[in-house]
């Protein structure tokens, strides 16, 4: 079990979006704490609250988007964390980093496009992030006349005062944005690009399987077939973990009842396992969502 579970799980864990936050250039701890705690307190966004800056597309990936009612949420992590990173990201793409934001204490920073510059570098260790922002808290007239500063589309200006309050509309864009980059991940997504010798495949996490092998000689599936199967239901659960992770929980169960039946046929025990966690996690987020629409994140991720 210690090779899947996490420490501070919550019902929450498997929609969570990670967001990896950096501090760029000099920065107090106690500064960067302050800011790490208002991120936290609008980690949950209302996904009617993105509709502004995201109004999505004829050709969404998500039929069953609960705008009204449903929520992203969001899982703040630094650094030393990330960069720790998860075996089983290919099994659960929870796992992985989705976007990156920087902090700039702009009282601090002495040359704010050399600081971006810095952000550019330090985003690269997760080159699978979709997102990557730089917000610049507090910057003085002399930061933003900077030549090229204006131009600088990944930069997010805080100006002193009202964090909360900026912070909090900040999210509701900062929730559209990975929300449409996980739509375009989904649609430019192939069944092709799906790994088949991943850690999960391996002795040091299956060990011998000999019942497995035996049951898989019994449906006189030739190696091809099950290949293709397993392909599928692998690309249809992570298909399911994106769903979950955008805040559609009807959309991430028609995908892992979907790979639960190919895994299943396949003989792809792990997948299949994982699918039908997966699968009830969507059952508990709908129900979740039922009771308490979009509040309930908060309520949920402290019980």
């Amino acid at each position: 079990m210690s090779r899947t579970i996490e420490p501070g799980i919550s019902l929450l864990t498997a929609c969570e979006i990670r967001v990896v936050i950096l501090p760029i250039g000099p920065m107090p701890r106690d500064i960067f704490d302050g800011y790490l705690d208002v991120f936290n307190a609008h980690r949950h966004v209302p996904l009617n609250a993105t509709r502004s800056f995201h109004q999505g597309g004829p050709k969404s990936p998500f039929s069953h988007l609960p705008y009204k009612t449903g929520a992203m949420h969001f899982r703040f992590i630094q650094a030393d964390e990330a960069r720790r990173r998860s075996h089983i990201t290919d099994l659960h793409q929870q796992r992985q980093v989705v976007a990156v934001l920087g902090l700039l204490h702009c009282p601090l920073v002495e040359d704010i496009m050399a600081a971006h510059s810095e952000f550019g570098r330090a985003s690269r260790q997760w080159p699978e992030a979709l997102v990557a922002r730089c917000c610049a808290f507090e910057p003085s007239s002399t930061h933003l006349s900077t030549p090229g500063c204006q131009k600088l589309t990944d930069l997010m200006i805080f100006p002193g005062g009202h964090l909360h309050q900026h912070l909090e509309v900040y999210m509701h864009e900062f929730a559209a944005a990975v929300l449409a980059a996980i739509e375009d991940f989904i649609l430019n997504a192939s069944v092709t690009g799906v790994r088949m010798n991943t850690y999960v495949d391996s002795g040091d996490f299956l060990g011998s399987m000999p019942q497995l092998e035996e049951g898989l000689r019994k449906l006189n599936l030739n190696e091809e077939e099950v290949k293709e199967k397993k392909r599928w239901g692998r690309f249809q659960k992570c298909k399911g973990d994106w769903s979950l992770m955008a805040g559609s929980p009807r959309d991430a169960f028609e995908h892992y009842k979907s790979a639960m039946e190919l895994s299943r046929v396949a003989g792809d025990a792990i997948w299949y396992g994982a699918a039908v966690e997966g699968l009830a996690h969507a059952r508990v987020l709908e129900a979740l969502i039922v009771a308490r629409p979009a509040a309930a994140g908060t309520a949920a991720a402290t019980a």
